[in-house]
């Protein structure tokens, strides 16, 4: 089943999976861009001049209220709302300052929880919130402790709407690493987990799943399928995180070593 007709919200629109989301579904879609960087919302504009875009940080008391205020100004419902806006930091976790543990933790739980509670209490008709998890929901990397830390948290949170009989309507996507500016803003030359993705490739999984009602998509074929095998083999996960607890040593050496240099 293709997805057309729909009216879409989509937050992170302006970059990495939301945009390639924004490009995915626009054409045959009404879609309601949401995102910080205004910038790239005029560009994306450029390219869909029926695109509606809202410029807001979600951080900021009341940004879930403003969107969804927005949404039904344009429309009598929302099919489905790609919860995507999320970041984290790269690092030791003692470095990671209060307000950036908060702000990511906000982020990545609170705002999806905030947004799931309005959509049930603004419209009886059905939808989908799709939430953009990842795959240190299972797995955490080395570096991204507090970032793992609320990705986990998120999905324990969707397994409690389904264990309390909820849920239907809510979908969440464990990608791998993405190739998109999220590396640059979590921090200087950080490296980058295996395996990594391609947005589009992401949103490709995405769209597909989300077409079919899936409660679960995972956009990377190989992690899914370790994460099956590592049930039976619990090896695979302990190597996997040596693997990274190498990588992120180096960058720490390095990062170090920058800091040493008069």
């Amino acid at each position: 089943m293709s997805i057309r007709n729909k009216n879409i919200v989509i937050t992170g629109a302006a970059s990495g999976i939301g945009r390639a989301l924004v490009e995915k579904l626009a054409k045959d879609n009404s879609i309601l861009a949401v995102d910080i960087a205004n910038e790239g919302l005029e560009l994306l504009q450029k390219m869909f001049p029926k695109l509606t875009v809202l410029h807001i940080d979600l951080l900021v008391e009341g940004a879930v209220v403003e969107v969804m205020k927005k949404a039904y100004a344009l429309w009598d419902r929302v099919d489905m709302y790609f919860a995507n806006a999320g970041f984290g930091t790269y690092g030791h976790w003692h470095e990671v300052q209060e307000e950036n543990f908060q702000d990511i933790f906000r982020i990545n739980v609170t705002i999806p929880f905030l947004t799931a509670k309005s959509l049930k209490k603004a419209q009886s008709s059905p939808f989908r919130l799709i939430v953009t998890a990842s795959a240190v929901s299972y797995w955490t990397v080395p570096g991204y402790s507090v970032y793992s830390a609320s990705k986990a948290a998120m999905h324990q949170l969707a397994e409690g709407f389904r264990a309390e009989g909820d849920g239907d309507w809510l979908t969440l996507v464990y990608p791998a690493s993405t190739d998109t500016s999220f590396f640059a803003k979590a921090g200087k030359e950080i490296p980058k987990a295996y395996p990594v993705q391609s947005a589009e490739k992401v949103a490709e999984y995405m769209i597909r799943g989300v077409a079919k009602n899936k409660k679960y998509i995972y956009p990377s074929s190989l992690f899914k399928f370790v994460l099956l095998v590592n049930r039976w083999i619990p090896l695979i996960k302990p190597l996997y995180t040596l693997f990274e607890q190498r990588k992120f040593q180096s960058w720490s050496n390095r990062s170090t070593s920058k800091k040493l240099v008069p």
